[in-house]
């Protein structure tokens, strides 16, 4: 009723996940996060079971889109096919606190920088949105240190992250969201790119700078960007 996306994350294993499937495929549902893939197959028997559900209760065909999370090494090593596995596959993320478990690893950042930024590439590479930032997302009560983490994950490419406590929240919305100063930067870019353009001008020149093509696009994948957050 409030109009926001609702996504569920699932419990595994099996018979544990199948029992979550049914009683969340439905309108009110956008998506369900699936926690230790294990593999694309993995994937594609629940784009098979949920499609047999969209088809009994009248939904449609590909209604219920799917997060990833990349737990284990061997999910780590099939990442970019692990997201390619489903066109419902919209993000893809790496669990920390899992990762670091299985790889006997500690949950902090020196550790997890690699691979957070590896699927972070592999969800890029497969279309799909790249889900988390570097460190433990148990860390909820220091809002600074969680603050500067997702300023470092948006720089890093990063477009999102999953919260475990409501604190969290406002500090990710926050951080994710691009600023008014760079908003105007960019639609200032794009003009100015768009205004030589239309002179037939090859040599783009900005705050001091030439404009080539990746500072344009980039520019312009904010100000996209920006218009998606401000519908959520």
């Amino acid at each position: 009723s409030s109009g926001l996306e609702v996504l569920v994350r699932i419990n595994r294993p099996w018979r544990l996940a199948l029992r979550d499937i049914e009683a969340s495929v439905s309108e009110g549902v956008t998506a369900l996060a699936l926690p230790k893939v294990p593999d694309p197959g993995y994937v594609c028997a629940v784009s098979e079971i949920l499609e047999e559900l969209e088809v009994e209760r009248g939904l449609d065909l590909g209604h219920t889109r799917l997060v990833v999370m990349i737990e284990t090494p061997q999910a780590y090593f099939q990442a970019r096919e692990i997201a390619s596995a489903s066109s419902r596959v919209v993000g893809m993320t790496l669990g920390q606190e899992d990762f670091a478990l299985e790889t006997g690893m500690l949950p902090e950042p020196e550790g997890l920088f690699t691979p957070a930024v590896q699927i972070m590439l592999a969800a890029r590479a497969a279309g799909v949105l790249p889900l988390g930032f570097v460190g433990s997302i148990a860390e909820y009560r220091d809002e600074e240190k969680f603050r500067s983490r997702i300023r470092q994950a948006r720089r890093l490419g990063f477009v999102g992250s999953f919260c475990i406590h409501p604190l969290q929240v406002n500090v990710l919305n926050e951080e994710m969201m691009p600023t008014e100063g760079e908003l105007t930067r960019a639609r200032a870019i794009v003009a100015a790119y768009d205004e030589a353009k239309g002179q037939g001008r090859g040599s783009i020149e900005f705050e001091g700078k030439m404009l080539d093509e990746p500072i344009v696009r980039r520019a312009t994948q904010l100000l996209t960007l920006a218009e998606r957050l401000q519908r959520i």
